[in-house]
């Protein structure tokens, strides 16, 4: 209950209080922070990965790209199937092992999985994002690189620079910052300070459920600066498009991923799938100057929490054994 109060609080504070999508750039950090506390206190062993975990891996990386693609064919403005894409794209969250948990599923599984999608995600965003908004993933080298002209560190500075400018290099950037820092900084402390560093990452879980509604709050904000700026060309109802959209998604997502899951992990599949990181993408889709895109994301939020909130209290009304 505290949850949702806390998600209604911060998405209505952001949403009426547009000014504070100056704070985008805290973003990142906040991401890289909840990120960072969840990598410190996760539990992983070399057999815990199955070939349900593939099979929701190949999902979360196939479908975004056949729904974007079947919304095009179909006629649907190209906005939408952004949004949809960058809803559809985005991996588990990290809080999916804490509700698997709560409904009475495998915590180690759906740890796995949610340790193997952000990982595999986050590599093949840089090569998913920029065609869907039409960039190219890599311009063509410098003459300067090929003709062998440049010292050594010339040769390295130019590299990185040209690295720097090209669609898949920034969206890298920003995924090394959120993800693969984070979880390098937590690999490097649970080696030199063992169980303390996991008792750090337990000690500061209570915290991150308050950056969690900063960030939601910034997102909010940013959206509805996003949707006044677009007045002149979208129109208001465009938002309704996407909130049905993301309706559809967040259904077809849950069942999809109980149907790989089968009887033997329904809940662990269906979080892995439905259950998204949603803070991610929208920075993401922001950073790539995709504001409209960013609502897809921004949106969702609302419908997994639901979801998440009707399962457990179901969940608790049946009888004990």
């Amino acid at each position: 209950m505290l949850r949702t109060l806390l998600l209604i609080f911060g998405f209505a504070g952001g949403w009426f209080c547009p000014w504070l999508a100056a704070l985008k750039p805290l973003m990142a950090v906040f991401l890289a922070y909840m990120l960072t506390v969840v990598f410190l206190r996760m539990r992983v062993s070399k057999g815990t990965l199955t070939a349900r975990h593939w099979r929701v891996l190949a999902a979360n990386l196939l479908l975004p790209i056949l729904i974007w693609q079947g919304m095009l064919l179909c006629g649907v403005p190209e906005r939408f199937a952004q949004a949809a894409f960058f809803t559809a794209v985005t991996p588990t969250a990290a809080a999916a092992p804490v509700i698997v948990n709560l409904l009475g599923g495998s915590i180690s599984f759906a740890t796995a999985g949610f340790l193997l999608s952000t990982l595999c995600m986050s590599a093949a965003l840089p090569l998913l994002i920029p065609p869907v908004l039409h960039r190219p993933v890599w311009g063509e080298l410098p003459a300067a690189l090929t003709n062998g002209s440049l010292s050594l560190w010339e040769t390295c500075g130019t590299f990185f620079t040209w690295l720097g400018e090209q669609p898949a290099g920034l969206i890298l950037g920003r995924v090394f910052f959120v993800t693969l820092m984070p979880m390098v900084l937590a690999v490097i402390l649970r080696r030199k300070f063992g169980e303390r560093a996991r008792n750090w990452g337990n000690q500061l879980t209570p915290s991150t459920l308050y950056v969690w509604v900063g960030l939601v709050a910034i997102i909010a904000s940013s959206a509805a600066q996003t949707l006044e700026g677009h007045t002149a060309g979208f129109p208001r109802s465009d938002v309704l498009w996407v909130v049905l959209i993301d309706i559809l998604l967040c259904v077809f997502m849950f069942a999809f991923g109980a149907l790989i899951g089968g009887r033997t992990h329904l809940r662990e599949c269906s979080q892995l799938l439905g259950q998204k990181n949603t803070s991610y993408t929208t920075y993401l889709a922001f950073a790539c100057d995709a504001p409209f895109a960013a609502l897809g994301p921004a949106f969702y939020v609302f419908f997994h929490n639901t979801w998440n909130g009707l399962q457990l209290i179901f969940h608790k009304d049946q009888p004990k054994n």
